[in-house]
């Protein structure tokens, strides 16, 4: 991804805020990098620690071994917590302040630690980390992300620099996907799950996207006949969806759809214009979409506690598709 032009485009005031303090070196020991769902936080993140650590006080536009490490997460005095895609423990936390109590191996003396949406912390990891906020070590930096700044606990937002991300238009992203020959439809889809084109150019290659998108387009023309909705959950959805990425991208493609038929309904505009056909399906045969929308989020919420994802998909058909 290409952070400086995504930064310079769409966010300016992240893009100043950061420009100003790698040049006057004045980087804050704790940033909360906080926007909507889909902004690219986490690259941001490695990005900024990828030009902290190259130590030439401005951003770093090349690839080089400080980078590569970055990304890799082998830089010797970076760790990396990613909450959206591993299940986080209050032993990662202390890790921090145990390795980061020991010298560095670096010459620059720089340590960072990244933890991506802070929020899924659970309370004795959260607990942790504050205690490592409120003490910070010389040399030692904290960029944490957020989708939801208000599930982060007041004593850690008092502890950061925050520093917003606003929404990018999805019109505009859209169109942007588009020069970058990516389909219409996984444009608009994708937008609400990704703020930037490069991000969702790379999101339509992914096979738990391709395979989840696949799935919800035959769950939804299959929804008037009930037996056959049924039959294909349980013999070829459950079975093949495999991993909860691709079941929390099922989950969360079922909700836009559900979400985008509710704006259809009252007239309203909509995003994926080029899925009317399943947004007519859904109006003619959901009797409460916004009802079912709720039940849906709940679901995607009990996914995250190993809940039986056979049981899961009963439940959801049953009792909001009626199947």
């Amino acid at each position: 991804m290409d952070c400086i032009n995504y930064l310079k485009k769409y966010q300016e005031i992240p893009y100043n805020i950061f420009k100003n303090a790698l040049e006057n070196n004045r980087f804050f020991h704790a940033y909360l990098l906080s926007g909507p769902t889909g902004t690219p936080l986490f690259e941001v993140a490695k990005f900024l620690a990828k030009s902290l650590l190259n130590n030439k006080h401005k951003f770093i536009d090349e690839e080089n071994i400080i980078s590569k490490q970055v990304e890799n997460r082998t830089y010797p005095d970076l760790i990396i917590i990613d909450t959206k895609k591993e299940q986080s423990k209050i032993d990662d936390i202390r890790k921090i302040e145990e390795k980061f109590s020991q010298t560095s191996i670096n010459q620059l003396g720089i340590k960072i630690y990244i933890i991506n949406l802070v929020e899924n912390l659970r309370p004795n990891e959260t607990n942790a980390l504050l205690k490592f906020l409120e003490e910070p070590l010389d040399n030692t930096y904290a960029i944490l992300t957020t989708e939801n700044e208000y599930r982060v606990l007041p004593t850690i937002l008092s502890r950061t620099e925050i520093v917003r991300f606003s929404n990018v238009d999805k019109k505009d992203l859209i169109n942007e996907c588009i020069s970058l020959n990516v389909d219409k439809k996984n444009a608009e889809i994708l937008s609400f799950f990704q703020n930037d084109a490069s991000m969702i150019k790379l999101e339509t290659e992914n096979e738990d996207y391709i395979e989840a998108q696949k799935y919800v387009e035959s769950f939804i023309n299959l929804i008037p006949n009930k037996n056959k909705l049924r039959f294909f959950v349980l013999n070829e959805i459950n079975p093949n969806l495999k991993t909860k990425i691709a079941i929390r991208f099922f989950l969360d493609i079922l909700i836009v759809y559900l979400k985008e038929a509710s704006k259809l309904k009252m007239n309203e505009e909509i995003i994926i214009n080029e899925s009317k056909e399943q947004l007519n399906v859904i109006i003619n045969n959901v009797n409460s979409i916004d009802d079912s929308i709720l039940k849906l989020m709940n679901y995607r919420y009990e996914l995250s506690y190993n809940l039986n994802t056979q049981l899961l998909f009963l439940n959801l058909i049953e009792n909001i598709f009626g199947a």
